[in-house]
């Protein structure tokens, strides 16, 4: 009886905004370190919003992907379908990418696109980088290290999602080893900056590597239909198993940051 009054109690929360844009990175040749930016590796798939909720109560909310131009995705992998899940909030928007990940944890650019057109193959994963809503509280003004510090609070790592690792100043070292793990490139970020919904800003730089990055790699006619793989694997464990090879912080891959040591959430 508690539960029930505290659900019809809880205020309602107005819909996240289905009319944000991507903020969007300037390209550069050249790596760099700085200590004013975060560095990040990039699958290079598809850049999406996704808009969960909003829900009675945290955990419990729809989701639904948007692209870059604001249309829906047409088609949602089943694996993705339960992310509301995975966010400890009634109602967020996260910034991140769609990859379907080969062996080697390099994204199948060309197997993505089959899964998002309905057809089955090999799990999809969701890989965000920033919380832009939470709640019904806009996070847009709130320096980039406060949004990811209430993204790590907010997502739980699973088989279908995961936070993507950001180490601060060493760019160039974070860059060597994307280009020798046969990724899309390297994101650098400003650390105070805003989110500027729809803007191609120079607070974010795009690196991208030699040759083509990401791989194409034919899909096999083994391939899983549900959210692992032919052998067990979840859709994160080639993403994962790239990240533990590159010089990064960690923490970003446990709920809550690891440490418990970020400070209060952004009011």
């Amino acid at each position: 009886m508690t539960d029930q009054l505290s659900l019809r109690l809880e205020p309602a929360l107005p819909n996240p905004p289905a009319t944000l844009r991507p903020m969007l990175a300037r390209t550069v040749t050249d790596p760099f370190d700085s200590a004013d930016h975060l560095f990040e590796p990039s699958w290079g798939g598809l850049r999406v919003l996704a808009i969960v909720g909003p829900a009675a109560t945290a955990g419990g909310g729809d989701v639904e992907f948007r692209q870059l131009d604001g249309s829906p995705l047409p088609s949602v992998p089943a694996e993705l379908s339960g992310l509301g899940v995975r966010v400890a909030a009634r109602s967020a928007v996260l910034d991140g990418e769609l990859v379907v990940a080969d062996a080697t944890g390099s994204a199948d650019p060309a197997e993505l696109g089959r899964r998002l057109s309905g057809a089955p193959g090999r799990p999809v994963a969701f890989l965000a980088f920033d919380l832009l809503h939470l709640d019904g509280v806009s996070l847009l003004g709130q320096p980039l290290e406060r949004r990811r510090q209430a993204l790590r609070r907010t997502l739980r790592p699973g088989d279908e999602v995961l936070t993507v690792p950001a180490i601060p100043g060493e760019g160039k070292a974070l860059f060597d080893a994307v280009v020798a793990q046969g990724l899309a490139g390297v994101l650098a970020r400003h650390r105070s900056g805003p989110y500027l919904p729809g803007i191609r800003s120079r607070l974010w730089k795009f690196i991208p590597a030699s040759g083509d990055g990401a791989r194409d790699a034919p899909a096999t006619p083994d391939d899983a239909m549900s959210a692992h793989d032919a052998d067990g694997r979840a859709a994160s464990a080639p993403v994962l198993a790239v990240i533990r090879r590159l010089p990064l912080g960690l923490d970003d891959l446990e709920p809550g940051g690891g440490d418990g040591s970020d400070p209060p959430a952004p009011a």
